[in-house]
This record gives C-alpha cells, structure tokens and sequence, in this order.
C-alpha cells in the first residue's frame, strides 16, 4: 500500500496487540458486548487501515474473530461512507 518495508522488530508487539483485541472481543458482536460502542468505533478505522497492509494477513491469520468483526463494521453504511476514497471524493466536490 506505502511501499513501506515492514519493520520485523516490531512484529512481537504488533502480535501481542492482535492477541489482545481478540481476547477482548471473545465471542461477542462487538467489544463490550452485543451492542456497537465507542470502542468499535475507535478500532475499526485503525484495524481498516491496518488491513491494507502486507502484514495483515500474518497477523489477523489467528484471530479469525477480528477478521468478522471488521467485515462487520466496514458493512456498517456510515463506515463505508467515511473511506479515504469517499472522504477525498467529497473534499474534491466541495
């Protein structure tokens, strides 16, 4: 996506993060439960950039909980509506 080499020193931690958020989420719909929250919000966009990444794959491969939840929340339409492509759209517009 950046042209960016990925830096392998940071892998470790990058893991750990991902084996967090997937304990966090659990089994459930969303962070804190059945019901979209702040939290949701706050991840998603972060996770959506992230999945654009070469690194993705490795990392999200085990947690395949946060692989749904993000396709749950990037189906949502106001997330679909706030893209970088849909936000640069509407700046170009205006």
């Amino acid at each position: 996506m950046m042209a960016l080499t990925p830096d392998e020193a940071a892998m470790p931690k990058a893991r750990s993060v991902f084996a967090e958020l997937a304990r966090l989420l659990g089994g459930q719909s969303f962070f804190t439960g059945e019901t979209m929250t702040l939290a949701d919000l706050l991840v998603a966009p972060q996770l959506a950039f992230f999945a654009q990444t070469p690194e993705w794959e490795v990392l999200s491969a085990p947690h395949k909980n946060l692989v749904a939840w993000l396709a749950r929340m990037e189906a949502r339409p106001s997330f679909g509506a706030t893209t970088w492509e849909r936000v640069t759209e509407m700046a170009q517009a205006a």
